[in-house]
């Protein structure tokens, strides 16, 4: 989330942009590089208008909070499956697109890897799997104390407080802006 960033981003969801996403896309930074689409993952004609053919890479986020996280990873691997199949239908130079899938369980990796034809490759696809995340870091953190804290400082921004009254406090607040 520091420097310019030099690539373009597309969202696509069938939906309208939350508020949340509105404030990305109309903020100075970010506005020039990133762009919504409503449209459908599934649907060839939506693919193309977000240049799937041009693109490095294909994210795919999951909501972890579903309620039912089999159908979660589902729908996400069938989605992998669509733009896939779109991208080596439809392109004559190109064979396939990267897919970066978050996944709920680690079963669905497997269920994924199996799925695929053999013709479709995935050596350059990276599925990140929550559960394996949360449980090796909590085993983790059982072998060193702190190593939680340390990673969620690495991976998230903060500012420093206003108001520090112990040194120790104000070095570990400045720190953490530094990730």
């Amino acid at each position: 989330d520091h420097g310019a960033p030099d690539k373009n981003a597309i969202i696509l969801q069938n939906h309208d942009p939350e508020n949340e996403i509105q404030g990305f896309l109309r903020h100075p930074q970010y506005g020039m590089f990133l762009f919504y689409l409503q449209g459908n993952a599934m649907k060839g004609s939506d693919l193309r208008r977000a240049a799937i053919l041009r693109s490095k890479a294909c994210i795919l986020l999951t909501d972890k909070y579903a309620t039912d996280p089999y159908a979660q990873d589902h729908k996400n691997i069938l989605t992998a499956f669509s733009i896939k199949k779109s991208v080596s239908y439809e392109s004559e130079e190109r064979e396939n697109v990267r897919i970066c899938m978050q996944l709920i369980k680690p079963e669905s990796k497997t269920h994924y890897y199996s799925s695929l034809y053999s013709n479709i490759s995935t050596y350059q696809d990276q599925l990140i799997i929550v559960e394996e995340i949360k449980m090796n870091l909590l085993a983790k953190s059982c072998f060193s104390p702190g190593i939680i804290a340390m990673i969620s400082n690495l991976i998230a921004s903060s500012n420093a407080p206003s108001q520090v009254t112990e040194e120790w406090l104000g070095e570990y607040s400045e720190g953490m802006g530094h990730e």
